[in-house]
């Protein structure tokens, strides 16, 4: 269950507090929250994501990762389970606002919020392509894919995801170049 604590930071107080501790935690308007910890299929579908971001992203360009760099929204600071950005970032970075692709697989304490918060909070990074929700125990996601650019103005991100299920499903991100397969993500999890 992710539990608020009896404490309250700036986001610069919190990147630093964080460094300090064991386990995860996450920031929304100012109140740390700690995030529980994950399943063996959890880890399973983040890990599998990550493998075939690589496989596919020219690692020149894209740089690939889970759970560890934050992403910052405004004074809300997260951590979602795999983050794509473009390469050449200072190493020293604890955080990043500008993340091409993000990916949160669900937990039972955690749907409300990969499903109807963050949408809405990713939504506002214009840099962002695509967020991902993915289920941990059948292979079905869902996908909110920003749209085309509208002139000078960056594409809209859908208010309702695309969901796509089963084996044969195919999570598409053009901008990317990104043809990810069900199959592979699901190996041998799920029955569907």
């Amino acid at each position: 269950m992710n539990a608020p604590l009896d404490l309250k930071l700036s986001k610069p107080e919190f990147l630093r507090w964080v460094q300090e501790r064991e386990g995860r935690f996450e920031l929304k308007g100012g109140i740390v929250t700690m995030q529980a910890g994950t399943s063996r299929g959890h880890w399973r579908v983040y890990n599998r994501f990550i493998v075939e971001f690589q496989k596919q992203l020219d690692m020149t360009k894209w740089e690939v990762g889970g759970t560890d760099l934050a992403v910052e929204i405004g004074e809300t600071v997260r951590y979602p389970d795999v983050l794509v950005e473009s390469a050449g970032r200072d190493g020293r970075d604890l955080s990043t606002s500008e993340p091409a692709l993000l990916v949160e697989v669900l937990s039972p304490s955690s749907v409300g919020t990969d499903m109807t918060e963050k949408p809405a909070e990713y939504a506002l990074l214009p840099t962002l392509k695509a967020y991902i929700v993915a289920s941990q125990e059948e292979p079905i996601v869902w996908l909110w894919l920003r749209g085309p650019p509208q002139g000078s103005a960056v594409g809209d991100m859908p208010q309702k995801p695309l969901e796509i299920a089963g084996r044969d499903g195919i999570i598409e991100v053009p901008e990317l170049g990104l043809a990810v397969s069900l199959s592979e993500v699901y190996r041998g999890i799920g029955t569907q």
